[in-house]
């Protein structure tokens, strides 16, 4: 052998050493990287939008609408507002925005003018703002018909705004007519331009019985301001079950007409004040202290 071929057992430790060198060298670069730890998802909202009136917000322009948790986490309603082609609506902060899952983020709406130029196209809609996110939601209707009534009242009390003002007003006194005690008030109809208004009827409520001074008053058409007598006490209803559960007690009404158009219900709400000396009549008709 040739001197460049003698291998030395000091040459075999060497580059054994640099083969063992090299396949740590090589391992390392071709392992594969610790994979980096994934984010958990959100689990996806699952939301219920839904409206209805109470029969106590009847002859008012609010609603109780709501939002419905029915996902796996918490959420938060900061916003909401109905979007619909009838009316405009406003948006409001809901008063406890926050709901776990199974519960409902409720607040109280109120509509805004009916838009009267055309019938309402479309479908009701709910739009919030869900945890940061603006969303836009199928919205159900507790009564199916209830947004189109209330339009078709809304559009009808235009009509007649446009032509008429509508109101009650109650004296401060007490009288008794027929031995039955009585608040004297006086119907008001104020025209703002000379087109027929026909006042057909009057009615009260499960309590309290409105009716005209004297009879052959109504029906009353006139194109003018005209003022009728009217007198409010009790319908006789002083049960216990009566007086206590009675939600619309002062939920008045004047039944009025304009040449052409069907027979329509303004409802006539007393104020705080007045309601106050219509309640004491109510209770000392019915003996209540």
């Amino acid at each position: 052998m040739r001197g460049s071929e003698v291998e030395t057992p000091a040459v075999r430790r060497l580059l054994a050493g640099a083969a063992a060198a090299l396949v740590v060298l090589v391992s390392g670069c071709t392992s594969p990287a610790s994979p980096e730890p994934r984010a958990t998802p959100s689990p996806a909202l699952r939301l219920d939008a839904s409206v209805a009136q109470f029969r106590f917000d009847e002859g008012t322009r609010n609603l109780k609408a709501g939002v419905t948790n029915n996902g796996e986490r918490s959420i938060r309603v900061s916003s909401a507002t109905i979007s619909w082609d009838g009316f405009a609506f406003p948006t409001v902060p809901p008063p406890d925005p926050d709901a776990e899952p199974g519960q409902t983020v409720a607040f109280t709406i109120a509509y805004g003018a009916p838009r009267c130029d055309r019938p309402p196209v479309g479908k009701p809609t709910l739009v919030a703002v869900v945890d940061g996110r603006g969303v836009r939601l199928p919205l159900r209707v507790e009564d199916p018909q209830l947004l189109d009534r209330l339009h078709a009242k809304a559009c009808a009390q235009q009509r007649l705004s446009s032509v008429a003002d509508v109101s009650l007003a109650w004296g401060r006194t007490p009288v008794r007519v027929d031995g039955a005690l009585q608040l004297p008030g006086t119907l008001l109809v104020r025209h703002r331009r000379a087109t027929p208004v026909t006042v057909v009827d009057l009615g009260g409520s499960v309590l309290l019985d409105l009716r005209t001074r004297r009879d052959g008053l109504l029906p009353l058409t006139t194109t003018r301001t005209r003022a009728v007598p009217v007198l409010i006490g009790s319908a006789n209803r002083c049960d216990p079950h009566a007086l206590g559960q009675s939600s619309q007690t002062f939920l008045l009404s004047a039944y009025v007409r304009l040449a052409g158009r069907p027979t329509q219900r303004v409802i006539l709400k007393p104020a705080p004040a007045e309601q106050a000396r219509i309640q004491d009549v109510l209770d000392r008709s019915c003996g209540v202290s």
